[in-house]
């Protein structure tokens, strides 16, 4: 099978890095990197940009997602999309996060946008991953790793339905999401980014509830129900996220490293290091420098 050089280079990465981080599926219009949730495996942080179009699809939450100049929370459970020729990338460091990272080719994508009438339209938000585009991208997969004996045509094919049905679900007038959901669902993804720019300070859960008008018990739930974990789990996520970034790239000591991401107790942070990574902070450090 032909390499499409065009999509090895719209990841900006070469091809030893794709097979030592990743399992990677392609034809000659449509790219799939499956990013495994193993602390070997590692994303940013990093920020670029290309002709192709992509989309991203989170198997976890992830924080510090850069499109164009803002920061975005990746929802698991929905496709986000980057325009083409539009920056993005992560902001820090993401590990333990599976994700599949899918490119299409510009021209292709466009051509499908034209036959289904979607000519001149901008992806602007994230959509709902449904069960269809699910099947489709498992069966691409399951196609291409026939290896020899893959179908070309097939995966041409299976591109197009991925395609296709990324572009109903982003265009289509008809929105299955519950309007009250969806408004909820905005106050809590602003707080998930005040949580985003204020993680080092000390964050109260009655003023993060009020800043979207909830309970705080009822905050807690939509807070889980939208972002996929409790606001202290995502706080600490942020916080160890922060922390591994100084440990690899400064000499601070780790009491700095702990004021710096917002843990008052050294303790404290090598407590919650050391549940999250499996290390001391010590140890998290050694290692990544050796």
């Amino acid at each position: 099978m032909k390499k499409p050089m065009h999509l090895f280079s719209a990841h900006h990465v070469d091809k030893n890095f794709l097979s030592r981080n990743c399992d990677h599926y392609y034809c000659e219009v449509l790219s799939i990197a499956f990013f495994h949730d193993s602390p070997e495996c590692t994303s940013g942080p990093y920020r670029h940009k290309h002709d192709a179009y992509e989309f991203l699809i989170p198997y976890g939450p992830i924080p510090l997602l850069l499109r164009e100049d803002t920061v975005h929370f990746g929802e698991a459970g929905y496709i986000h999309p980057i325009q083409s020729g539009k920056e993005h990338g992560f902001k820090s460091l993401v590990t333990n996060i599976s994700y599949d990272n899918i490119v299409i080719d510009k021209a292709f994508l466009e051509e499908i946008m034209q036959q289904k009438q979607y000519s001149g339209k901008k992806f602007r938000s994230s959509f709902k991953l449904r069960p269809e585009q699910k099947a489709y991208i498992r069966l691409f997969k399951s196609e291409f790793n026939n290896g020899s004996g893959c179908n070309r045509e097939k995966l041409h094919h299976l591109a197009a339905l991925i395609t296709t049905s990324f572009l109903e679900s982003a265009f289509s007038e008809e929105r299955n999401d519950n309007v009250n959901f969806l408004q909820y669902q905005q106050g809590i993804l602003q707080v998930a980014a005040y949580i985003n720019q204020h993680y080092t300070e000390s964050l109260d859960l009655d003023t993060l509830a009020g800043m979207c008008h909830l309970s705080k018990t009822y905050f807690i739930s939509a807070f889980k129900k939208v972002v996929g974990e409790t606001p202290y789990s995502y706080l600490l996520r942020l916080r160890i996220a922060k922390s591994k970034i100084l440990l690899e790239t400064t000499d601070y000591t780790i009491k700095e490293i702990a004021n710096m991401c917002g843990f008052k107790r050294t303790n404290t942070f090598t407590s919650h290091f050391r549940t999250v990574t499996h290390m001391t902070p010590s140890e998290y450090r050694e290692n990544i420098r050796n």
